[in-house]
C-alpha cells in the first residue's frame, strides 16, 4: 500500500524550511516552503515547477541538502566524503 504524499505543512512541522528542484537540464533553484501553499504536495509542486533556464515543466523535488549539512555541521557533525579503501 502507497503512503499518501506529504504536503508542505508536514514538512514544515519537521522543522524544514526549503526545498530544492532539479530539472533535467541541470538547473537548479531552493523555495521557501513558508511561500508555498500549506497543502501542496511534492508531487503537485514536482509536476508544476517550470524551469526558469530551459522552461520545461517538471521537476524533481528534493531536500535542500545545503540547508541539511549546513544544520549538521552547526551541531559539530559533518558530511565529509572519505575515500574509498584501497583494494588489494
Amino acid at each position: 500500500m502507497r503512503r499518501p504524499d506529504r504536503t508542505f505543512a508536514d514538512w514544515i512541522a519537521e522543522g524544514l524550511t526549503t526545498m530544492a528542484l532539479h530539472c533535467s537540464c541541470g538547473h537548479y533553484a531552493t523555495v521557501t516552503l513558508a511561500d508555498l501553499p500549506p497543502r501542496l504536495t511534492r508531487t503537485c509542486l514536482g509536476q508544476n515547477a517550470c524551469c526558469a533556464k530551459c522552461g520545461k515543466r517538471g521537476a524533481q523535488v528534493m531536500r535542500d541538502m545545503k540547508a541539511h549539512n549546513a544544520g549538521l555541521e552547526a551541531t559539530g557533525w559533518s558530511c565529509e566524503p572519505k575515500p574509498w579503501p584501497a583494494r588489494s
